[in-house]
């Protein structure tokens, strides 16, 4: 399974007894918890202890979480809004697949065993006797290692992990710089909450994976920050493209939409990538408060652009809509 510079794997040392019967079996389950069988177009609700074979798919719905025994020393749980299918081989490779994760929020705790992957739909992991939890939405995933060593492969570029650091990707590019979570307060609570949404006995919450992802958000937004300040404005841009994936909430991609211009204006010298940054905040996030921003910048790109016409026009909208705004003053010396 390989599909170059838009998948990442995850390799995990484990490797599946071939003298078992079945791969894996359900250990614990809570909630809606459903399984599609290998060529099969139907999911059925699971019970305790059922076996899971090569190719099958499991899901959770939002009140739903699972626990799937792989061996002695391994099992996965995953929480609401989860899908998995599990193992297999990789085509080419001469490791075992254990499995895709494609959606939702799973910690694997897994047994020392030489190579085994874990594939998302984005990108790579490589990864040693570990306990890790992923958490995937989209375009973009987010690793917390809490023991062990992770190999993180998103395109040609590997981010490794070791206890108590973090990563994230988006498809197509490079992994984030490596984090120690434990010195951030907000990765701490991310991380706590991960727990919590994999961890069995606690009842599960329709907001849950929600919560977290604005938490993600919000850190990651953070992050880009100190991204762009320290020199690395594609990993800067990498932060913002994954905190977008992640937020539902329109002041935040507003907030998102109006740093990616920023960046590019500034650091990446791309104006119209700024440019089309503004305008989706004009056309989309009009009711945030990043519209006036948002308005002034897309007339610094029409002006950078040499489109004296449309600058002029966009600074008599801001007028109208922003009479005493912040940058009026500074708008008739800017379009004349």
């Amino acid at each position: 399974m390989r599909r170059v510079c838009l998948f990442l794997f995850v390799m995990v040392f484990w490797m599946i007894d071939g003298s078992m019967a079945h791969a894996a079996l359900f250990e614990k389950i809570t909630g809606t918890v459903e399984l599609r069988r290998c060529n099969q177009d139907f999911f059925v609700q699971v019970r305790v202890g059922q076996e899971v074979q090569v190719g099958d798919v499991l899901r959770t719905g939002p009140d739903g979480k699972a626990v799937l025994r792989l061996d002695a020393g391994s099992t996965m749980s995953f929480g609401e809004d989860s899908e998995f299918m599990l193992g297999g081989e990789i085509k080419g490779e001469k490791q075992d697949l254990i499995g895709t994760f494609y959606r939702g929020v799973v910690r694997a705790i897994l047994s020392k065993r030489e190579g085994s992957f874990i594939a998302t739909p984005r990108t790579m992991l490589g990864i040693r006797g570990t306990d890790i939890s992923l958490t995937q939405k989209g375009n973009a995933g987010f690793y917390f290692l809490d023991e062990g060593s992770v190999g993180v492969r998103a395109g040609r570029r590997t981010a490794v992990l070791g206890v108590r650091q973090m990563t994230a990707t988006y498809a197509g590019r490079k992994p984030l710089p490596v984090f120690t979570f434990s010195k951030s307060s907000g990765l701490s609570q991310a991380r706590d909450r991960l727990s919590l949404l994999t961890s069995i006995e606690i009842p599960p919450s329709l907001k849950g994976q929600a919560q977290l992802n604005e938490i993600l958000a919000r850190w990651i937004i953070n992050y880009a920050h100190y991204l762009a300040d320290a020199g690395k404005p594609e990993d800067a841009e990498t932060a913002l493209l994954i905190a977008e994936e992640l937020s539902s909430r329109q002041s935040v991609k507003g907030e998102i939409l109006l740093q990616i211009g920023g960046l590019y204006f500034y650091h990446l010298n791309d104006v119209h990538g700024a440019l089309r940054s503004y305008r989706r905040i004009i056309r989309e996030y009009h009711k945030t408060p990043h519209y006036e921003n948002a308005l002034y910048g897309a007339i610094r790109c029409f002006l950078q652009l040499d489109q004296q016409e449309k600058a002029a026009e966009y600074a008599h909208r801001y007028k109208e809509v922003f009479p005493d705004g912040k940058h009026v003053q500074g708008l008739d010396s800017l379009v004349r």
